[in-house]
């Protein structure tokens, strides 16, 4: 399921704005003066599809509506100053009503009210107190030291309320326990947000004076570089765990062609294999899963008589099979590094299993990523979070991709996205001021109007 409009109604209480998503090109992008409310659109999507109902009630709107290709229709409306019913903690009575209508089926609805924030914080400090580990970072934020996690308070009352006072629980679960229904159209739409403050991210720490002695904010770039090269790594053990299976098995199945009897495969059919095998190999140790190691030298085809071609036949299925593992991380590395090194100016990357990106200059200078310029890293972050953080079938929402870039590399950068999207498999919606972005693409767009435009 794929969504095809996103509509709100009153926004700050004058706007409406109307977006229809472009299917066939999986690129929207909508823009407008500031203060039209192009930010405050992706981050109420975003809400929606993450239980951030918080952030909803803090934005004055009537509705929010969003569409989706099978016709089906999922409304958030706002009631604001409704009625208190008697025994209602909100202070305001302010409410969220969630509405699901669908083509010949009965309308389902559900009910969020806004919680009296002393009871939130209440909850919120009673769980504190017996999680000293978990430490407030901001207003609405937590970080739980041992693993490094960012957590809101959502997160935290659903992860550590065990034990908590059952009245404080019953007024949170009101408030965060969803309809079956619910939980069912967010598994089924995954929303990925990319906003303006991609550039930092907590560090894993290991203990609560780790935190108070460092600052735990690490560039992304290194944390994502950390991670690239773990993806590798996992993948190698998975490529080790498959080639002693294959060996433990290759004289059985040997042993069994024969008996089979089946077709052999062409002595020249088995050499093209061989040179393609070599070839890809060669990717991959470029694309740094593979060291450098001894191949099938052509000149020993011509001394394999009929008794061999079984063996080397196995040999190039088992091969197959084996390199096939990296096939969907090589072709996101392979990329992204071609991307990067026709963008950025005199540095040149590559990856490796372990360092992950590795930079380096026209005189073989090595420069950690930490030390990229800012638009260098906006352009490794954005590259990075679609190609490895986004699942096939979401919806990116990306705010003001145009930061810290050069004007030459926004005019690329809906290029690239062509390029990401044929490869991943997913719909974007860009928040754009700049015109360079949207270059000669003009179709993509949608203008955010106000009332008397």
């Amino acid at each position: 399921m794929r969504i095809n409009k996103i509509e709100v109604k009153k926004l700050f209480g004058v706007f409406d704005h109307e977006i229809p998503l472009n299917a066939e090109e999986h690129i929207t992008i909508i823009h407008g003066p500031n203060g039209y409310g192009k930010t405050i659109l992706l981050t109420m999507v975003n809400a929606v599809f993450n239980s951030q109902y918080s952030k909803l009630f803090k934005i004055p709107f009537s509705e929010l509506i969003i569409g989706f290709d099978d016709h089906s229709t999922l409304c958030v409306k706002k009631n604001i100053d409704a009625p208190i019913v008697e025994g209602d903690k909100s202070k305001n009575g302010d409410k969220l009503s969630l509405y699901l209508s669908k083509p010949r089926s009965k309308p389902k609805a559900f009910i969020i009210k806004s919680i009296d924030p002393e009871d939130i914080t209440n909850l919120l400090r009673f769980i504190e107190q017996g999680i000293p580990d978990l430490v407030r970072i901001d207003p609405s934020t937590w970080l739980y030291v041992p693993t490094g996690e960012k957590l809101s308070a959502d997160e935290i009352v659903d992860r550590f309320s065990e034990g908590s006072p059952r009245r404080l629980i019953d007024i949170y679960r009101q408030f965060a326990d969803e309809s079956a229904w619910v939980k069912e159209i967010k598994e089924s739409i995954e929303i990925h947000f990319i906003e303006t403050q991609r550039l930092l991210r907590f560090s894993p720490l290991r203990s609560r004076r780790e935190f108070e002695e460092r600052n735990s904010m690490v560039p992304a770039v290194v944390n994502y570089s950390a991670e690239l090269a773990e993806a590798i790594r996992a993948k190698l053990a998975e490529y080790g765990s498959l080639a002693q299976s294959l060996d433990r098995t290759f004289p059985t199945r040997l042993v069994k062609e024969k008996k089979e009897h089946t077709t052999k495969p062409t002595k020249e059919k088995l050499e093209q294999s061989l040179i393609e095998l070599e070839s890809k190999r060669a990717q991959l140790i470029a694309a740094g899963f593979l060291d450098q190691e001894q191949g099938i030298d052509d000149k020993d085809l011509q001394r394999v008589d009929e008794s061999n071609i079984d063996v080397l036949s196995i040999y190039i299925q088992d091969v197959k099979q084996k390199l096939g593992i990296f096939d969907d991380l090589s072709e996101k590395i392979d990329l992204m590094v071609k991307i990067i090194n026709s963008r950025f100016l005199y540095k040149h990357l590559s990856i490796n299993k372990n360092d992950g990106f590795v930079f380096k200059t026209p005189n073989g200078k090595t420069i950690s990523a930490a030390n990229l310029s800012s638009g260098e890293q906006h352009e490794l972050v954005l590259l990075y979070e679609m190609l490895f953080k986004v699942k096939p079938n979401s919806l990116i929402l990306i705010d003001e991709p145009e930061l810290s870039l050069h004007v030459v590399w926004q005019q690329q950068f809906l290029k690239d996205l062509e390029k990401i999207t044929r490869l991943v498999g997913f719909d974007i919606l860009i928040a754009t001021h700049s015109p360079d972005i949207i270059n000669d693409r003009w179709d993509l767009t949608v203008e955010l109007k106000g009332p008397k435009e």
